[in-house]
């Protein structure tokens, strides 16, 4: 903890199976490519989050604050986009917010597996099996889209006729070249796309090209269920 109200940590991650979302069972075998062995070293991500303790400008004692992330791997913002927005750190890391959540408000998370930051927005009220009503924010259609807000997470490029132009990629695509990199020294990209569980919210043009996929907005949109006092 430091004196600035802030503290920085590193972030375990774990794995377990689950049966129930499987095809089969733990003996079934299938061949990958070791990324792990592809890689030269292993770096783990630190954060430096706000405690949310002390006051405002106005001597108020602030919460808003609390959990937010203030540098990531020693940087105020990322340095791998193509302008200031896309750059941004903002949020938590997604495993808390502040309290009083409101519904007209936009709550950000800052997600290092694809090195950016998001936003959820409010959809409905639920009760879990505690009796407690809790807010769900859930993933707007247009966080992947091919839009003027998400300009910055385009690629850089040129023409045939050497004219530099950015190239983005269709609705509900996200590339994760900038983000993604194996071979130390060398940092070579991984020609990586993301989206969302069967190209929810994707162009059409991109869910025509592949088969077997039926995207169900009520499975596959990711969400955050917020207990609205506390956070």
């Amino acid at each position: 903890m430091y004196s600035n109200g802030t503290i920085s940590y590193q972030e375990p991650r774990k794995y377990t199976f689950d049966r129930a979302q499987s095809v089969d069972d733990e003996t079934f075998s299938f061949t990958t490519i070791n990324v792990v062995y592809m890689v030269d070293s292993i770096a783990y991500d630190t954060f430096l989050v706000s405690n949310g303790v002390g006051d405002n400008a106005y001597g108020i004692e602030r919460v808003d604050p609390v959990g937010t992330i203030e540098r990531f791997n020693y940087l105020t913002s990322l340095l791998i986009w193509s302008d200031q927005y896309a750059n941004m750190i903002n949020g938590t890391d997604g495993t808390m917010w502040h309290p009083n959540a409101t519904k007209d408000e936009r709550i950000y998370a800052f997600i290092p597996d694809i090195c950016r930051s998001i936003y959820l927005t409010f959809n409905e009220t639920r009760r879990n099996i505690a009796d407690v009503d809790l807010y769900r924010y859930t993933l707007p259609l247009t966080i992947f889209s091919n839009s003027s807000e998400n300009r910055g997470f385009c690629m850089n490029g040129t023409t045939f006729n050497n004219i530099y132009e950015l190239q983005c990629l269709p609705d509900g695509l996200f590339t994760q070249t900038p983000c993604q990199h194996f071979g130390g020294s060398l940092s070579i990209p991984f020609p990586i796309i993301a989206s969302n569980p069967h190209f929810l919210d994707a162009d059409p043009i991109v869910l025509d090209a592949v088969e077997g996929m039926h995207p169900n907005d009520t499975i596959h949109r990711s969400f955050a269920d917020i207990e609205p006092t506390t956070g």
